[in-house]
């Protein structure tokens, strides 16, 4: 952490304009995600599977999409720091806190933005969602 200040601070925005581009994208496809599985949440909530357990599903959901997404995420960066340093004098290193912070957001992400899907699914009826073409 001993870097330019900057460079600090520039990260630290990236990070966080990642983890609001991310939630957003996650809230957007589980949203429509969830909009196409209406009869199948009706089907569970009239089989008596509680709001916690329908939220509990879609999160664990979510966060399983946004591990994929982590670790592809890690490939595309390692395959971009071999490129940088092979054509380029840069030398680019990774510090695991850094790593530890984007798993971090990266997961963070997917939770936040699956919640408003999943709670609005779990609060549905179970008669209008069964009905619901």
């Amino acid at each position: 952490d001993r870097g330019i200040p900057s460079l600090n601070i520039f990260l630290r925005v990236v990070v966080g304009l990642a983890l609001t581009v991310s939630a957003l994208v996650i809230l957007l496809a589980m949203y429509t995600s969830i909009t196409e599985r209406t009869r199948e949440i009706g089907i569970l909530k009239s089989l008596g599977a509680s709001r916690r357990f329908i939220i509990a599903a879609i999160e664990k959901e979510a966060l399983a999409i946004s591990a994929l997404g982590v670790a592809v995420g890690y490939v595309l960066a390692f395959l971009t720091k071999v490129g940088i340093m092979r054509y380029t004098s840069l030398i680019v290193r990774f510090e695991w806190p850094w790593l530890l912070v984007a798993t971090f957001v990266g997961l963070l992400a997917g939770a936040l933005g699956a919640l408003y899907p999943a709670v609005r699914a779990a609060r549905q009826d179970p008669v209008r969602a069964l009905a619901y073409e």
